[in-house]
């Protein structure tokens, strides 16, 4: 797993697999900002990016409505990777209500030593 952070964009990176990553990648908006790219052959997480981190991390909730968007199909095959480590470590999400949060206390802590 790797983590890059662009202090200037407020983007947080998190690649969960350099050898996926490399190759072909199926991307699922969860909401503006918030995209998870998975394999689309083994359906594995490849990489989660958060937009505008630092502000959604310190937010109570946060409204996926990019998840209640996808079809039920899409749906059934991502809700597995979403709720089950290594994503379930930076986020939290009801997949019923679309709500959630992010859920990375130690990387605040990272970003805000690199800024």
């Amino acid at each position: 797993m790797r983590l890059n952070y662009d202090p200037e964009g407020d983007v947080l990176e998190v690649i969960f697999s350099e050898a996926l990553h490399r190759g072909e990648k199926k991307a699922y908006k969860l909401r503006e900002g918030m995209i998870l790219y998975v394999s689309p052959g083994k359906m594995l997480p490849v990489q989660l990016t958060l937009v505008n981190y630092r502000k959604a991390a310190q937010l109570p909730a946060i409204y996926f409505e990019g998840w209640l968007k996808l079809n039920k199909d899409e749906q059934k095959k991502v809700l597995p990777i979403i709720t089950s480590p290594p994503v379930s470590a930076f986020l939290r999400f009801d997949p019923q209500s679309g709500y959630g949060h992010l859920s990375t206390p130690g990387v605040m802590e990272v970003v805000s030593a690199e800024v």
